[in-house]
């Protein structure tokens, strides 16, 4: 018995310095969580967004290109008679994460994962990197880099939903470092912007001394925009002010009209260049989709669209004349048009299936004084998968 006692007096003695221990732990716990909630009590963090997506698609090109000899049709660029390019290639590889600080402090990232360095700075391949602060329901602060805020649908589409397009859209390079007011009406259907940023041309000035420092050059975008919801009828309005050169400005006014409905949608944009009143109409583009959502796996879209620059606008680089708009080519104008489906399985509507068929010209415009014949076609047929994998769908728990 005298045994017994001794055991179980060698285990408390043992014992009891462990749970002194361990209590003392939970103790110190306690105090830095009852520290953290003094410090900061409205400290609350949830993602909003958590998500890799990719495309890839495998692409058949034909080049109708034609010189004045249509029996030998040359490449503009090789001089080779290529007419036939196709193969597997990746369109997009983004990694997106957002989320709300307490009530009033958001951040939203986009990162493109590509394998070549940026041109003009640290920030060329992050589309988004932004922190907003939300004064109230109707006032926001954002500051960081983002879209340009410029009108259109085409343009506030995701580029991983975007196919085919106007040569606008894909020569315009619209992410950049600014700071924006933001302010939303009490009824919530529009939305205007006040935003002040660098203008997209700091990637096209004179690069003589470090194209990495183009963005000290000191130009800025002024940009005014207007998102209206009125039921089916939506807008997406713009006025911009962007400068070219040190003091000079090219004026875009974009006009995104879109009517929404269960079944179907159709949208239409205007958007009008000009660095002078005198060359108001000279140089815009115009472009339109329709979408027929048959079944909720299927769309079928339609869209097209026709572009012109006559403004014959000019100025020096170098002792070069250089196009004031290099969105659109000087004395051209462009058309496209094409059909195409999507295709969203039922039980996993994160995977989405696409095709479509479109072509694409490019001519000189009435006047030019340059070979007529000159012409550029390209026929594109193109299939492709995009994948979403939302983390959130899988981690739900550890993310609230």
């Amino acid at each position: 018995m005298n045994k017994l006692y001794t055991i179980v007096g060698l285990l408390l003695c043992i014992m009891l310095p462990f749970s002194a221990i361990s209590q003392d732990n939970n103790e110190k716990k306690e105090k830095k969580k009852k520290e953290r909630k003094e410090v900061n009590p409205n400290f609350k963090h949830k993602f909003t967004t958590f998500h890799l997506e990719a495309r890839a698609a495998f692409e058949y090109d034909y080049d109708v290109t034609k010189w004045s000899n249509i029996t030998n049709p040359l490449n503009p660029v090789t001089g080779k008679a290529e007419q036939h390019n196709y193969g597997f290639h990746g369109d997009y590889f983004n990694f997106l994460l957002g989320g709300d600080i307490g009530d009033h402090i958001s951040y939203f990232i986009r990162q493109r994962i590509i394998p070549h360095a940026g041109t003009v700075n640290f920030f060329d391949n992050t589309d988004y990197l932004y922190i907003q602060y939300k004064f109230n329901d109707q006032w926001a602060l954002r500051m960081g880099k983002e879209a340009l805020f410029v009108g259109g649908f085409e343009y506030d589409a995701p580029p991983i939903d975007v196919y085919y397009h106007t040569h606008y859209w894909g020569a315009f390079p619209c992410f950049h470092l600014g700071v924006s007011a933001i302010y939303t009406d009490k009824s919530g259907k529009n939305k205007v912007v006040l935003q002040v940023a660098n203008s997209p041309y700091v990637k096209y000035v004179d690069n003589d001394d470090n194209v990495h420092n183009n963005w000290k050059k000191g130009l800025f975008s002024y940009n005014l925009y207007w998102a209206g919801n009125f039921g089916p009828f939506h807008t997406l309005y713009s006025i911009n002010m962007m400068e070219y050169q040190r003091g000079k400005f090219i004026n875009y006014i974009a006009l995104g009209n879109q009517l929404k409905f269960n079944k179907w949608s159709i949208y239409v944009d205007y958007t009008n260049r000009a660095a002078g009143f005198d060359k108001f109409f000279n140089d815009f583009s115009l472009a339109s989709r329709v979408d027929w959502h048959v079944s909720p796996s299927v769309n079928l879209f339609a869209k097209g669209g026709y572009e012109q620059n006559t403004s014959g606008q000019y100025y020096t680089i170098n002792n070069t004349d250089v196009d004031v708009d290099m969105l659109m080519p000087n004395n051209r104008s462009y058309c496209f048009y094409g059909l195409g489906m999507e295709f969203r399985p039922r039980v996993y509507p994160d995977l989405r299936v696409h095709a479509y068929v479109a072509n694409s010209v490019m001519t000189p415009t009435s006047g030019y004084d340059a070979d007529a014949s000159w012409k550029n076609q390209i026929l594109t047929a193109n299939v492709g998968v995009t994948w979403w994998l939302n983390f959130m769908r899988f981690l739900p728990e550890k993310l609230k």
